[in-house]
């Protein structure tokens, strides 16, 4: 009798639930206690303890915009320690592949430094979470995709070209990803495919005849076919999707068909490659000022875009693009 009673108090007992955002957690990793869903404002078991949250559910979550789930407060300590855990593994993984390719070493390093180091500038003093939540996860993104074989093959062409290159390349590719983000392109798919027509939009200057023994101007007529270059390459692998091939073949067209290699314009013009153009310029724009200091240089950018392109880009995302970035300066 007496156990009945404080079997059924102890089930009776309600337990304090916490949140973790979503992108913290990994998929297809066995999990370290039980997390739950708020479904009609209760709290819904989703997942068991040792269950893994499977990939196809992970993207899921993602494409209807759940940013977090639920775990016991109890269970706080040991998912903080899973969390690092994964992230400790994350590098093992970077450690494993320049093992296997010695020769890019110092490719892979450069690269994750660089993942690093892009979008400090839009640390904001505020703190905000969303803002942080999509510094992380873009950062992320951009690591596993260069866990892939071929982005390390592709990676080593450009390094062959110009290290500047390659930091500009990774500096679009996060960047491009934090905008997708901050703009509500969150299925995981177009993410991925913002990050790899960020990564390899220039590589076709590392395919121009004679490239590699000096470096052409942007207003080379050699130079301006760099997309298409790029875009054919990429295709030889077979490996791409086709909306990253359209990000890379026309991530310098305009809106007004002034731009280049096929002058085309207007609804013509891929969408994510709108946002990758726009993204690529501005970390041009920053890298060409001469101000002292990052955050007066990405300042001075977005005073060019504003000033200077305006029926250049989709007026539209350009103007979300300015206002999101502007925000981050403050």
């Amino acid at each position: 009798m007496d156990t009945d009673s404080k079997q059924e108090t102890t089930s009776n007992e309600q337990p304090t639930f916490i949140s973790v955002p979503l992108l913290e957690l990994s998929a297809e990793k066995v999990l370290p206690g039980d997390i739950y869903l708020c479904v009609n404002h209760k709290m819904v078991k989703f997942r068991n303890k040792e269950d893994k949250l499977e990939l196809a559910v992970f993207d899921r979550f993602i494409f209807n915009k759940v940013k977090y789930v639920f775990i016991e407060e109890s269970q706080r300590t040991a998912f903080q320690e899973w969390i690092l855990a994964n992230e400790e593994t994350d590098q093992g993984v970077v450690d494993k592949i320049i093992e296997e390719h010695p020769d890019a070493a110092e490719i892979i390093n450069t690269v994750v430094d660089q993942r690093r180091a892009m979008l400090d500038v839009f640390e904001s003093p505020r703190d905000e979470k969303q803002v942080q939540l999509a510094i992380q996860s873009s950062k992320k993104l951009v690591s596993e995709m260069m866990k892939k074989p071929f982005s390390i093959n592709n990676i080593t062409i450009l390094q062959n070209y110009s290290k500047g290159a390659v930091d500009h390349s990774v500096n679009v590719s996060v960047l491009s990803v934090f905008l997708g983000l901050r703009m509500g392109y969150s299925h995981q798919l177009i993410l991925e495919n913002l990050s790899l027509g960020g990564l390899f939009h220039d590589l076709g200057k590392a395919l121009i005849e004679g490239s590699g023994e000096k470096l052409l101007s942007d207003d080379d007529p050699q130079m301006q076919q760099h997309p298409k270059l790029g875009a054919e390459y990429m295709d030889k692998g077979g490996k791409i999707p086709n909306e990253v091939r359209m990000i890379i073949a026309q991530h310098h067209e305009f809106v007004d068909g002034t731009g280049y290699p096929a002058k085309i314009k207007g609804l013509a013009i891929y969408d994510l490659a709108k946002l990758v153009a726009i993204a690529n310029l501005y970390d041009n724009l920053i890298s060409k000022s001469e101000l002292p200091s990052i955050k007066e240089r990405a300042a001075y950018a977005l005073d060019q875009l504003e000033q200077n392109y305006q029926g250049k880009f989709d007026s539209t995302k350009l103007e979300k693009i300015v206002k999101i970035l502007r925000y981050c300066l403050l």
